[in-house]
């Protein structure tokens, strides 16, 4: 299962949100940071691996998350994302 959006956050804004929200209680999936880099970060939860790429696009930061089984927190992260503001254009 793949989703993607489009947001105003630089690459390393959505992988700093996403290491904090997938590896914290917010999700309700928390689980392990695995890898970690430019652009890119891959998380273990108890429904599998969850994988997260993100790179600049037309001006805008285009995020997509990866996993092979339904995972209901990807949605409310890309919703954390999608509304989210720049703190270079707030």
């Amino acid at each position: 299962m793949t989703r993607e959006t489009t947001v105003s956050l630089s690459p390393d804004e959505v992988m700093d949100l996403a290491t904090s929200f997938f590896t914290g209680l917010e999700s309700g999936y928390s689980g392990t940071l695995i890898e970690r880099g430019e652009g890119f970060a891959r998380f273990q939860t108890f429904r599998g691996n969850l994988a997260l790429t993100a790179w600049r696009e037309d001006g805008r930061t285009r995020v997509r998350c990866s996993t092979l089984r339904y995972h209901p927190s990807i949605g409310q992260f890309l919703l954390k994302v999608e509304n989210t503001p720049s703190p270079q254009t707030a």
